[in-house]
């Protein structure tokens, strides 16, 4: 079966998730914490898929320890949900992000 260019981002992310979560050479996973519009701040340990908290408005900001892969989806799904950006260490988007997933690796 063909690879759809739409999925290539969901599935690059996913095995990245699945392949590690832990950077080489550092003995802990990767902490991230996601600014939202309202303030709020969401810490993340680990790596893989993590549903993001709802009704916090867009991500504004990611700050990462360790420059740290992401991308954040649209639905709370990594596998099924459209990824909506991506990236690696700490970034401040422009315009809020709407997004109800994260994966990490």
């Amino acid at each position: 079966m063909p690879i759809r260019p739409a999925n290539l981002a969901t599935m690059s992310a996913t095995i990245a998730g699945a392949l590690g979560g832990v950077p080489a050479g550092e003995s802990r996973p990767p902490k991230v914490t996601l600014t939202f519009e309202s303030g709020y701040q969401q810490v993340i340990d680990g790596g893989g898929c993590r549903v993001l908290t709802s009704g916090e408005g867009g991500v504004t900001a990611i700050d990462t320890e360790s420059p740290t892969k992401y991308a954040l989806f649209a639905g709370t799904n990594c596998q099924t949900g459209r990824a909506v950006a991506s990236g690696s260490g700490s970034v401040r988007f422009g315009d809020p992000v709407l997004a109800g997933a994260i994966v990490l690796g």
